[in-house]
């Protein structure tokens, strides 16, 4: 698991408009609250995957070198899944919705019938609030499949009713509260281990 404030601080950065490895093209074109639902969604994948850039088998770092690099990385995978992942999808699915009315009459007038009364109806897709619904139910469903894949919510539980469903939501975040302190101090506790093993191989090899 990644650690939540290098995460947090490489999401904060992106927000304010600092750059350090890729600067979207297309950000300016997507509502902001869309870009906030994405932004959130990877928040909850990084921390749930671990960051580490050097296998298992090496030695942790120390503070603050160990923090530094997961920072940079979490700063890299946030900067390459907004500029080559979301900011293409997002435009290429609002140009599509915009476009359906054109590839229906298209289509119609290939077939020889006229779609002209349902093209009419469809242009309300070509509007802004339209855009804007159809860019946050997209950011939304990634949203929805981040928490679910990260085990924040039971999309399951929606079976048995909204009552359970949410019950269940606060059951975790309970769980997920004890569980986040209780690592807290175990890896300072670790971290205190650690040192005094480095001391003493340091002192045998002396």
């Amino acid at each position: 698991m990644g650690r939540v404030l290098a995460i947090a601080a490489a999401c904060s950065l992106h927000i304010s408009g600092t750059y350090l490895f890729r600067t979207p093209s297309n950000l300016d074109c997507i509502p902001y609250e869309t870009y906030l639902m994405f932004l959130v969604a990877v928040f909850y994948l990084l921390w749930n995957v671990p960051l580490n850039p050097y296998p298992s088998c090496f030695r942790s770092l120390r503070k603050p070198a160990g923090e530094i690099i997961e920072f940079l990385v979490a700063v890299l995978m946030v900067e390459l899944l907004v500029s080559d992942f979301w900011c293409p999808l997002q435009v290429k699915f609002m140009t599509f919705i915009r476009t359906i009315p054109d590839n229906i009459y298209e289509s119609a007038n290939v077939v020889g019938v006229d779609a002209t009364c349902i093209t009419d109806h469809l242009e309300i897709l070509k509007s802004d609030g339209v855009l804007t619904v159809s860019s946050d139910a997209l950011s939304l469903f990634f949203l929805v499949c981040a928490l679910h894949s990260c085990k924040v919510v039971d999309l399951r539980l929606l079976k048995c009713g909204v009552p359970i469903f949410t019950k269940d939501i606060s059951k975790r975040a309970v769980k997920f509260a004890k569980r986040f302190t209780a690592k807290k101090g175990s890896r300072r506790r670790r971290y205190s281990t650690d040192s005094e093993l480095d001391w003493s191989t340091d002192s045998e090899g002396n």
